[in-house]
C-alpha cells in the first residue's frame, strides 16, 4: 500500500525541490532532503539525478523530523548557509 500525501506535504516537497534546484544552480552543490526515522534518513525531496552514484556524505539535521544530505555544504558562503538554514527551519516548522 502506497503512502498517501496531503496537499500540504505536496507543497512542502515542491518548496524543498525548489530550494535544492536553487542551491544546485547557484553553487553546483547537490542537496537531498530526508525525513529522519530513527537512524534511517528517508529521501523526500531534492536531487534525484544519480541518486545512487553521487556520494552525498554530509548529514545536517534541520529539526527533529527533517534533515538534508549534501556533498559540499561548507562551500556555500557562511551567510548564505545561515540564511538557507533559517529558511528551511521556517518552512519545516510551518509543516508541523
Amino acid at each position: 500500500m502506497e503512502k498517501e500525501t496531503s496537499i500540504s506535504e505536496d507543497k512542502l516537497i515542491e518548496k524543498l525541490n525548489q530550494v535544492a534546484a536553487f542551491v544546485k544552480k547557484k553553487y553546483g552543490i547537490h542537496i537531498r532532503f530526508a525525513e529522519i526515522l530513527g537512524k534511517r534518513w528517508s529521501y523526500i525531496a531534492g536531487e534525484k539525478e544519480d541518486i545512487f552514484i553521487l556520494p552525498l556524505t554530509e548529514r545536517i539535521k534541520v529539526n527533529e523530523r527533517f534533515g538534508l544530505i549534501t556533498d559540499r555544504w561548507e562551500e556555500i558562503p557562511e551567510r548564505e548557509r545561515n540564511n538557507l538554514f533559517s529558511l528551511l527551519q521556517r518552512m519545516l516548522k510551518e509543516d508541523e
